[in-house]
């Protein structure tokens, strides 16, 4: 009897979904999304039903808030334990204060440059102006849009009553938070960093049967927080499709119901794509050429590697959401060190936001031109450093920048109401803004882990 040759293994289907990459499979999760969104929003505006109690907008809502509740589950533990592992694991002090150095050089200079970006766009394509002689909005009088937006206006309001230009300086306030418990609670992430910096930088004045022990933990929840976040990610296409058809579905039916829209058509076009057009610019030009100066990497290698957080970016619209997939694709795909990464990317989810910087100016911008308000050279200025300065230490939430909008008008004299006719806009913007923000925190991780004599490798 001859032996019979072993059964050869069938083949892995291609479409074993399971087996695709994970950028792959955000990407499609993402398209089906969009499908989803694009048939339950056209059903909705030609039925003309309530949005309340449709089993479909509830369900995208059920699997995207398990999604959205898992990431930020793991957010204060994983920037806490990260941060305390990095600089208690730095040689030195002076280790820690030219890293730190580096790093907040570069988020400084990145936000400032895309300010910049989105100021001269915004004033050669002046998308507020359509008949300078005629303005698109009347200061006496209440725009159309705000009747549409009543809710998100006057949450607006609530959230900025009585505040001042002089309020970003609760900012440097934030930075020590009277109660840790309360400021991990309410995700007052800039707190939570300067303490787990105060931690890592004082755990090596213990004695080292104390400090073995902080270390200990300190690098254990850090590895639970990891394993978590591997768990998350697996429903990360469930939950990416999740949000995206929430959100078209939704301002689908919006628009399909409401036709005062088509009276600021023009405008709220020209807006978007100069916003976008200038985070482009700042993507795929300023960005990439950091990269190619100071890092001398590729920068097209550099995007493949981050995909899956880019598109985690855009469907959360929240910096803080995507930490944990941040620092995955930054470590494992990126080829960056743990104390590098563990370091450089809380900072850069709280303090970096290159593209809500951009938003805020352009957004403060755009709205004057609609009134017909021209802003001199020195309020424009005020306008950079304004939105400089709320840009740092804005939450990672959707949407958190329109409060620092608000205050920038209020500082040039701008009507807060005019805030409503971006509204029909700013969810999808925030997306972009938000990928831009990842995006530019992990080109800082690789530029400073570069100048640190590290070898990074392209997945």
């Amino acid at each position: 009897m001859t032996d019979r040759p072993p059964a050869a293994r069938p083949t892995p289907s291609p479409m074993a979904f399971w087996r695709w990459k994970l950028h792959w499979q955000i990407l499609l999760g993402l398209v089906i999304g969009i499908g989803l969104g694009l048939a339950t929003g056209y059903d909705a505006a030609a039925a003309k039903s309530e949005l309340a109690g449709r089993w479909d907008w509830m369900l995208y809502d059920l699997v995207g808030d398990l999604f959205l509740n898992g990431l930020k589950l793991i957010v204060v533990p994983i920037v806490m334990s990260s941060l305390i592992v990095a600089v208690a694991g730095m040689g030195s002090h002076r280790d820690f204060a030219r890293l730190g150095g580096k790093t907040l050089a570069y988020y400084l200079s990145t936000s400032l440059i895309a300010i910049l970006v989105g100021l001269t766009l915004v004033n050669v394509i002046q998308p507020g102006v359509t008949d300078p002689a005629n303005p698109v909005l009347k200061a006496d009088e209440v725009p159309a849009l705000k009747l549409r937006f009543a809710e998100e206006t006057a949450s607006l309001g609530k959230h900025t009553e009585g505040r001042q230009v002089g309020d970003f300086l609760d900012t440097i306030r934030d930075m020590v938070p009277p109660n840790v418990i309360q400021a991990a609670a309410e995700g007052q992430l800039l707190g939570l960093i300067v303490v787990s910096l105060l931690v890592g930088y004082f755990i090596h004045q213990l004695e080292d049967r104390k400090k073995h022990a902080a270390m200990n933990l300190a690098e254990a929840v850090y590895d639970i927080t990891l394993l978590i976040t591997d768990l998350v990610l697996r429903l990360a296409p469930l939950g990416v499709a999740a949000l995206i058809a929430r959100t078209l579905s939704t301002s689908y039916a919006d628009l399909a119901q409401d036709n005062r829209l088509v009276d600021f058509a023009t405008i709220i076009v020209k807006f978007f794509v100069t916003t976008l057009a200038a985070l482009a610019i700042h993507t795929f030009i300023i960005l990439p050429l950091l990269l190619l100066i100071f890092a001398r990497v590729k920068p097209s290698r550099h995007f493949r590697a981050m995909t899956p957080a880019l598109l985690t970016a855009f469907s959360t619209a929240s910096s803080s959401a995507t930490l944990p997939v941040t620092m995955d694709c930054v470590e494992k795909r990126a080829g960056v060190s743990n104390r590098i990464a563990s370091f450089v990317l809380p900072l850069g989810a709280t303090v970096n936001m290159d593209g809500t910087a951009l938003y805020e100016c352009t957004a403060a911008m755009f709205i004057a031109q609609a009134y017909g308000i021209q802003l001199s050279f020195t309020q424009q200025v005020f306008v950079v450093l304004v939105a400089l300065l709320t840009s740092i230490g804005v939450a990672g939430v959707p949407a958190a920048s329109l409060v620092a909008i608000v205050i920038i008008l209020k500082g040039v004299g701008v009507p807060m109401e005019g805030l409503a006719i971006i509204l029909v806009v700013d969810r999808l913007l925030d997306m972009c803004r938000t990928s831009v923000n990842i995006f530019s925190d992990s080109c800082g991780a690789v530029i400073v882990a570069v100048s640190e004599g590290e070898t990074v490798l392209q997945a």
